[in-house]
């Protein structure tokens, strides 16, 4: 495990796949999604269900090295330590787009890192849905307002803005 970074039960939340359906067409067709975050490995069965082959392998993110693969990487990831990740991705310089709570943007640590970037847009998240718990139980509703954090993606604008499907 990563020293620099603390896995906790609070980062032990599934996505439901209708935060991944609704962007899966913005998702170039000639990228690989990677998704680094292993959890409990049923990102691969969600995006399967999309008709979406990905990278998820039980691996440490943070040792993942730069690489010539057309990849992007797709997560909602761990919120702790938000700005390591952030970093990580860009030191590798590949496509992402991230589900994150809005406020991670208006964090001052999130901020610095971003205020050097080119090519970020944001998708406020059309989708307000709850979170499945460890035990497989989903949440009643959001706690929080999301949207995607996306680098590289070449949106027809930096503020894109999509209806629920």
């Amino acid at each position: 495990m990563n020293p620099y970074f603390n896995w906790t039960k609070n980062n032990e939340w599934e996505t439901p796949i209708d935060y991944w359906k609704c962007i899966e067409p913005l998702i170039p067709k000639d990228l690989t999604i990677n998704d680094p975050f292993y959890m409990n490995g049923n990102a691969k069965k969600h995006w399967k269900k999309l008709s979406r082959e990905i990278i998820h392998e039980n691996k440490d993110f943070y040792k993942i090295e730069k690489n010539n693969n057309k990849e992007i990487f797709v997560r909602n990831p761990p919120h702790t330590k938000f700005h390591l990740l952030l970093e990580h991705l860009f030191y590798l310089d590949k496509p992402f787009i991230l589900l994150i709570p809005i406020n991670k943007i208006a964090n001052k640590k999130t901020q610095k890192i971003l205020i050097e970037k080119n090519n970020i847009q944001i998708i406020p998240s059309p989708i307000y849905k709850g979170f499945i718990t460890p035990e497989g139980l989903q949440t009643r509703g959001c706690p929080q307002y999301y949207c995607y954090l996306c680098y590289k993606l070449n949106l027809p604008c930096d503020l894109y803005f999509m209806k629920e499907k």
